[in-house]
């Protein structure tokens, strides 16, 4: 759905493609996949150039993060080795897509300035896959151990 106006491999310097969407009053979305421990993906929306909305989740563990809680991810992932499209819709189709699923909407406004204090320098995996081998004293009902320090 949408048109394609951008895309590229990822990481990208996000502070230069918000100040473009934002001086085109943008409207549409960002979606990108990055490979951490996990298949990553994100989708962050925008109305007249400025953020609304955002949904990251990881299918592998079934885990989404949607609104405020999402921007965190939304933002390492821009760090991380993957690719990104930027998709032109009508701001109709963006009010139809946030109304649908109000959860996604972000109660505080982001600004340019606030950027650089929300995008990491590197990407940091956030999903995290455990692996069953490591997993010995929960097999036999110890959990309890793993967080007592010696």
């Amino acid at each position: 759905m949408g048109k394609v106006i951008s895309k590229a491999p990822l990481p990208v310097k996000f502070e230069i493609i918000f100040q473009e969407l934002n001086n085109y009053n943008f409207n549409g979305y960002i979606v990108q996949s990055v490979k951490g421990n996990c298949i990553e993906e994100g989708a962050l929306f925008f109305r007249g150039g400025e953020i609304v909305a955002c949904i990251v989740e990881c299918m592998t563990l079934k885990q989404t993060f949607k609104s405020d809680q999402a921007i965190e991810y939304f933002f390492n992932q821009t760090k991380g080795e993957g690719f990104f499209q930027a998709v032109e819709l009508s701001r109709s189709q963006v009010d139809l897509v946030t109304a649908f699923d109000e959860k996604i909407l972000i109660t505080n406004k982001i600004s340019l300035k606030d950027l650089p204090k929300l995008i990491p320098d590197s990407f940091e995996a956030k999903f995290l896959i455990q692996n069953e081998k490591d997993d010995l004293l929960g097999r036999f009902g110890l959990n309890v151990l793993k967080n007592q320090k010696n």
